[in-house]
Parts: structure tokens; sequence; C-alpha cells
């Protein structure tokens, strides 16, 4: 036996890749990768275990037919059973939108699931070492965390990698031993694509720099999924003690590690039927959680809700937006968005014990003797040209600016409010009262305000 081959025998072993029984749906592009995993599988499994699948893309004309043909001829003198897929996934991507490379990726997989149907049947993908290094950097590249940069799985449900531990230079070798030819893809050479820029321009650089770049990726790989693994496990048994009857209490999210708390959001959302949120959104939603109130919209016409220690996300119906605006009379305000707004006043000396009562997480604290004399007083929702100096900063520019700066999400920005006085900006939801406003001092006076929801309306 063979280095390579003794090595995939004790990775398939060490990662329990393979049950007991079942088939074995190896992907046969015609590449040295996958010929050498299917040589290889086909040495190390029972007879009738194995079965290639190869796909025509209908992308690369002759030579798509080419290595078709190939590999055809190569199973069919090794013995091997194989299913082929004739797809014009050009035609396919102009149906859906996707792009070429997404598309293909989901037309084959399909094939793949269709050929798979035993409880204990696997799909074997020929990713090698190589791959792995170029993935974990394409995904450095675009931005990810923890789990991103784990790179790929040696497993995922019914997919399996059993020649992930040899790199692409040791795959060619094995070929060459055994006398196994293989096709080459001319589009693997166009820098024109991300990843191919990647394997013949990053990595011959920080090959220089590292002579063993693609096992030092390989270990960063895999120390990254252990800790990822550690914090989504975490994150299950924590989703369960912040669980709440009608949502997640916001405290509970607050005292959790923030590694913690984005991932059980994310679980939260995708439990409650959101699709797989975006960074942005989740960490949008973690500084809400953090400020103890907010709204905001997440991908799939949902909406997140804060307020008074509870978290929810409901479907939201697509309705279209038209401004408000309420004058303030008195203590008790509602507002067109079915929230009440409540405005009290009380001496400096009373502010703790006011927020205690009101079991108020971050309170709307202004010095109420910079507004005694202020006339049409009113809450409202943004309006063109408005401006709004924040507290503690000192300076003033348009809302449409700080909301752009702040990164606040553009489907909400219409929908919170203001409180103005003489065409003065004297609080913004999710930036706080005004550099006048704010409590100084020599405050001796406090306006507290707060948000109620519409009476009669559970939360």
């Amino acid at each position: 036996m063979s280095n390579a081959l003794y090595r995939v025998k004790s990775w398939i072993e060490e990662q329990r890749l393979l049950p007991d029984s079942g088939l074995v749906i190896a992907g046969l592009s015609g590449g040295a990768d996958s010929m050498a995993m299917a040589h290889m599988l086909h040495q190390l499994l029972p007879a009738g275990r194995l079965v290639c699948a190869h796909i025509n893309h209908g992308i690369r004309g002759e030579a798509a037919e080419r290595d078709q043909a190939f590999v055809e001829d190569w199973c069919r003198k090794e013995g091997i059973p194989l299913q082929v897929l004739r797809a014009n996934v050009p035609e396919e991507a102009k149906k859906t939108g996707e792009g070429l490379e997404a598309c293909g990726r989901r037309v084959r997989y399909a094939f793949f699931q269709s050929l798979s149907l035993g409880e204990n049947d696997r799909i074997a993908t020929a990713h090698t070492r190589s791959d792995q290094a170029e993935t974990v950097l394409l995904h450095l590249v675009q931005g990810a965390g923890a789990r991103g940069l784990s790179g790929i799985p040696a497993k995922r449900e019914s997919i399996i990698r059993p020649v992930l531990c040899l790199s692409r230079e040791e795959i060619e070798e094995y070929c060459r031993e055994n006398h196994i030819q293989w096709c080459t893809d001319a589009t693997n050479e166009e820098i024109e694509y991300t990843r191919n820029r990647i394997r013949h321009q990053v990595l011959p650089l920080l090959r220089d720099m590292n002579p063993s770049i693609e096992e030092t990726l390989e270990r960063t790989a895999f120390s990254l999924k252990r800790d990822a693994d550690c914090l989504e496990e975490m994150a299950q048994k924590s989703l369960e003690q912040v669980r709440v009857e009608k949502g997640l209490s916001v405290k509970a999210i607050q005292a959790l590690p923030e590694a913690v708390a984005v991932r059980v959001l994310a679980g939260y959302f995708q439990e409650q039927g959101c699709p797989r949120p975006e960074t942005v959104h989740l960490e949008q939603a973690l500084t809400a959680v953090q400020r103890g109130g907010g709204r905001l919209s997440v991908p799939g016409g949902f909406e997140v809700s804060i307020w008074s220690d509870l978290l929810r996300i409901e479907k939201r119906e697509k309705v279209p937006f038209s401004s408000w605006e309420v004058p303030i009379r008195g203590h008790k305000t509602l507002l067109e968005d079915g929230r009440w707004l409540i405005m009290e006043n009380f001496p400096v000396s009373e502010m703790k014990k006011r927020i205690k009562f009101h079991n108020l997480l971050f309170p709307i604290l202004l010095d109420y003797d910079t507004i005694t004399h202020s006339q049409n007083l009113l809450i409202r929702t943004r309006r063109a040209g408005d401006r709004f100096s924040p507290a503690g900063r000192g300076i003033s520019k348009s809302l449409k600016k700080l909301f752009s700066e702040e990164r606040v999400p553009i489907q909400i920005r219409d929908h919170l409010a203001v409180l103005e006085s003489n065409g003065e900006l004297l609080w913004v939801e999710t930036f706080g009262v005004c550099h006048r406003c704010r409590l100084r001092p020599e405050t001796k006076r406090v306006l507290l305000l707060y948000f109620q929801p519409e009476e009669n309306k559970l939360i």
C-alpha cells in the first residue's frame, strides 16, 4: 500500500467518514483529484459499494464532451458503475438568476443527492489540503468569522472528503505512480477567477515565506473549527437558558459573552424561519440588544423588536411606508406605529428610583429645564434636511449622514422616531438625546421618556 493510500485509509478511519454499509457516490470530474480519489476508494471499498457520478455542465463545449468520454472509458475499464448527468447550467442560471458557479454547484449536489438514497450512503468529493488552503484564504479576503475560516469540513451530513489530508502535488504524484491519466480544465489557469488568483499568485508568495503554508493553514482551520464548534455548542445551551414565553430575554442575552450571544441570535433567527442571516444583521441585532431596545429588519421580510426585556422576531407583510407626526399632549401619547410614548418629569434625586421602578435598561433622559419653555413639542419620523447634535460629540450633522456613518439599516431609517421642538431634534431613536438637552452636574429636574406597546396587544 502506497504512503498516500495509507494516509487516506487512516484519515477515513480517524474522521469516521464511512459506515460499514451503504453506497459511496464519488464525484468524478476527470481531473487529477477526483481520479485519484476514485482509484483509492476502488482499492479500499468492498465490491459493489462504489458508484462514480459525472456531470456535463454544458459550459465547456467539446472539452466537456471529451471529459465525459474519458471518465466513461476509465470506469468501464475499472469495472466501476458510472452515472452521468447532462445539464445546461447556463440556461438554468438564466432562469434562476444565479451565477454560473453557484448554479453549477447546486445542480451538481442535487444530482449526487438523487443517487444517495440510503441512510448509510455517502457522497465523496475530491477536495484536497490545497483546496483547504485556498478556501481559508478566500474566506479571509471576503471577511469571515471562525466558522468561515474553518474551511472545508471533513464531513458534513452525508458529504465526505476522503482526500482532504493530501496536497494537490501528492495527488498528482499518486496518479503518476499508478499510471492514472487525468483531464486538465483550462479554466483552472484563468486568473479572472478569484480562487485561481489565490492558487497561482497568492499561495506561491506565501510559500516563499513559509514552505509549509498549506499545512499551516490546515492547522489554523482545524483550530478555528474546534473553537467554532465549542462556541456553537455553548450557544445551543444558552439559547434554551435565555428563552422566555414569547421570545428571548434581553437581560439574559446581555449577560452572555458576545461570541456566544451573536450565535444565540443566529440560532433563534433560523429557528423562527428566518433565512440564514448575514453577519451585518446579527451585529445590528446584538447592538440593539446591548442598548436594550430597537427594531430592525432582517432578510426574508422579518422584523426584530427589542423592548422591555423581550426580543421577538416576526414575519411582516410588506406595506407602503407613510411618514407621520404626533403632537405631544400630556403624560401619554399614542404614536402612529402603535407604541405609547410615556413622559415623566421629577427631581434628579429620584432618577435612580424611577428607572428601577419601571425596570428600564436604557432610559431616555433629558434635562427638563432645557425644554420647559419649548413650544410645539411633537414626535415624528425623519424628514429631508433633519440635522442632529448627539450628546457628547460636539458636532451637528444631517440625520441622513449620521445614519449612514452608524450603519443604521436602510429598511428601518424611515420608521425610527424623533422628538422635535420648534424644528430642533431633541432625541433620535438609536442615537439618544441631543447635546443641549443632555444631563449635566447642574441638572435639577429630569424628563424621562420610554415606550410601551399599544394597549390590548400582546408583546
